[in-house]
């Protein structure tokens, strides 16, 4: 295994089912050959560039404000960040949805003009790392020309990235060529995608700006690595134009995954073991979640030979283009939630074939959601929340988290009983709760010796109880009792002395 990069967004100054594909892929540089690049392609100078191209470059300024996960009733104070974006068709502004996130306010300016004008969001893909923009007043847009996206580079070819990061005020242009393609984690929603490397320096403010060649945009710039230098990412227009076709309706369904586990079957012995003949290649399903398994179409240790047709290499590569290779996930990443995926497969010697409907993928532990208020609900000072990526990104560093919450984060999957975990957070301080005000960060297991599915499902047991006691089983068999009258007696004044407006979130009032 080699050394992981530590990537981060730009912009500011997972995928559960294939969890052991991860290790193998989503670091791994696959060989490839250099492409051809005719000659006065590298010799002409991208930065000579027609003034309207420059022009559709605008910069973002986005003033943010997120939620508080440990005390989710209030947000955080309000910040300001920027970034960039560019005008595309229909008078929309691209750019990163990290630059957008959570924002309270959003205003654009364009190249040469020291006016700001308010704009909203329109729709955002978190985990692609997209969104766009809309700037109401059409005067904005004079004398700016879309940019047309183009198709995924060449290795080698030249690009601009144009932007405005840091270091002054006036658009930015830096050049370079793309010098990997290959599925990256993108570090905004912890998702693998595909993405472009560019060694042309990308900074903070760059996130959201256009990667440009020939005139037409080929990529977003939206992180970078740290530990290198000049070596930045960018998504590529596969992912762009994806996006796109998927916002036609106005709702963002991303991209498919595959509810299930694989490793790579370079190992003569293993294929031997699960009998493929000299000629076959591909990957072994090693587990399956349970919602995998109602779907009644894969079983454990089938080999995955081929998807749509493209046979699959025993490392999990597949044919990009001449020379190139990548992780077999670009096949069904170019489709949409709810199609149908044709899988051939090898199953105790014999070959099965069938078409596979696409979905998105379950997770005991929901991936980072944005623009939206987090989940919880108080009874008798208790605190209790639903475990969310967003609510481990709190500790700002995973390793400091509980480790037991990481682990349901990295390994829990959701089922028939238990579809999220439900965590005491915190105790608000009072009279009815003495002797438990130093139990946070627990998984409840049970409310009255009945399983806890969800925390909706925990609301529901506990107002369930009128008279006498809740008993509340946490993961690590300690226990809470308390008097239900009296909780609920107590609650009004605990929300009061601790200036909350309500004993629950407005997605548990419904």
């Amino acid at each position: 295994m080699e050394k992981r990069m530590s990537m981060k967004c730009v912009g500011c100054v997972s995928w559960a089912v294939i969890v052991s594909a991860l290790l193998v892929f989503s670091h791994t540089t696959f060989a490839a050959e250099p492409e051809e690049v005719p000659v006065s392609s590298m010799d002409q100078s991208v930065a000579e560039m027609p003034a309207d191209t420059k022009a559709s470059v605008v910069k973002v300024y986005s003033v943010k404000s997120n939620p508080n996960y440990f005390q989710p009733w209030q947000n955080n104070p309000q910040y300001q960040v920027t970034g960039s974006g560019a005008v595309i068709g229909g008078n929309r502004i691209l750019t990163n949805a990290h630059v957008v996130a959570d924002a309270a306010f959003i205003m654009i300016r364009k190249q040469g003009d020291p006016k700001k004008y308010s704009a909203k969001l329109l729709i955002a893909g978190h985990r692609c790392d997209l969104a766009i923009l809309k700037v109401e007043d059409e005067s904005f847009f004079q004398g700016m020309k879309p940019l047309d996206i183009g198709d995924l580079p060449l290795l080698q070819d030249k690009v601009a990235v144009l932007g405005y990061p840091v270091g002054g005020d006036n658009i930015s242009i830096t050049e370079g060529v793309v010098s990997r393609i290959e599925a990256t984690i993108y570090s905004h929603c912890n998702e693998l995608l595909l993405s472009v490397q560019i060694d042309a320096a990308i900074n903070p403010g760059n996130s959201g700006g256009p990667v440009v060649k020939d005139g037409k945009l080929v990529g977003v710039a939206f992180q970078e690595i740290k530990e290198g230098q000049n070596l930045g990412y960018m998504i590529p227009p596969t992912v762009i134009k994806h996006f796109l076709e998927d916002v036609k309706d106005g709702i963002f369904a991303g991209f498919p995954g595959l509810d299930f586990s694989m490793i790579n079957m370079e190992s003569p012995d293993m294929r031997k073991w699960a009998r493929m003949n000299e000629g076959q290649t591909g990957v072994l399903v090693t587990h399956l979640t349970d919602a995998e398994n109602r779907k009644g179409f894969f079983k454990n240790n089938d080999v995955i030979l081929e998807i749509n047709g493209v046979k699959v290499a025993n490392d999990g590569s597949v044919p990009l283009r001449e020379g190139e290779l990548i992780f077999f996930g670009y096949i069904y990443w170019q489709k949409n939630i709810g199609d149908k995926c044709h899988f051939k497969i090898l199953r105790e010697g014999a070959i099965v074939e069938f078409d596979y409907p696409l979905g998105i993928g379950s997770w005991l532990v929901p991936k980072r959601t944005y623009d939206v208020r987090p989940s919880f609900f108080i009874t008798g000072g208790l605190l209790f929340v639903p475990l969310t990526e967003n609510y481990l990104d709190a500790w700002e560093d995973w390793s400091k988290a509980p480790v037991d919450l990481v682990d349901f984060a990295r390994n829990g999957e959701a089922n028939d009983e238990r579809d999220q975990i439900v965590v005491l957070s915190e105790v608000l301080a009072d009279d009815v709760n003495m002797g438990y005000q130093n139990t946070l960060y627990v998984p409840v297991s049970a409310v009255n010796s009945s399983k806890v599915k969800n925390i909706r499902d925990l609301v529901g047991k506990i107002e369930a109880v009128k008279t006498g006691f809740v008993e509340i089983l946490l993961s690590n068999n300690d226990k809470i009792v308390l008097d239900v009258e009296k909780a609920r007696k107590a609650n009004a004044g605990i929300l009061q002395r601790y200036n909350i407006d309500s004993d629950r979130s407005p997605d548990l009032k419904k």
